[in-house]
């Protein structure tokens, strides 16, 4: 879902397209200038003259994250959705295989969640890429900060998300 059209034509090209397998989510797409659309798929496979699907195959059981975690990202979702309806296109929303609880959702400022992190070693702070210099500073060499994009694919046991919106 983090591919231009161009970087998708060459995959079609430098493939046998009955092998191909492409899966992307219209939600998770955190490149700038790209916003990943099933139809642009479909627009390059085309304009190349190549076959794809008359549909594509939504999977929505998610084995990775637990309920409470895919049931919080259904809800920011939804209110994408309601305030910029074309920005992804809707998919039915992900169940998990196993029950969980919501993450915790703390509403503070920078300097308090530096001050409750003192202690706390193994945490992930993720944040914009342009507040992610000032925040490591504010917690301390003990969490590691990252921009959204640099630690899109990799999964933590403990994480925090701030002024994510």
């Amino acid at each position: 879902q983090d591919l231009t059209q161009a970087e998708i034509a060459m995959l079609f090209m430098l493939s046998d397209s009955c092998s191909l397998f492409l899966a992307g989510d219209t939600a998770q797409s955190v490149v700038e200038g790209v916003a990943f659309r099933f139809s642009e798929v479909r627009s390059v496979a085309f304009h190349l003259g190549v076959c794809v699907p008359d549909k594509p195959m939504i999977l929505n059981l998610n084995f990775r994250w637990h309920s409470g975690i895919l049931d919080l990202a259904s809800a920011v979702l939804s209110k994408l959705f309601f305030l910029f309806p074309g920005a992804a296109s809707k998919l039915p929303a992900d169940e998990g295989l196993y029950k969980g609880p919501w993450p915790a959702l703390l509403h503070m400022s920078a300097q308090q969640l530096g001050a409750s992190l003192q202690h706390k070693s193994g945490l992930v702070v993720l944040t914009h890429e342009e507040s992610r210099d000032g925040l490591q500073h504010v917690c301390g060499a003990q969490c590691l900060v990252l921009g959204i994009r640099e630690a899109k694919g990799l999964e933590f046991p403990q994480v925090a998300i701030v002024d994510f919106f």
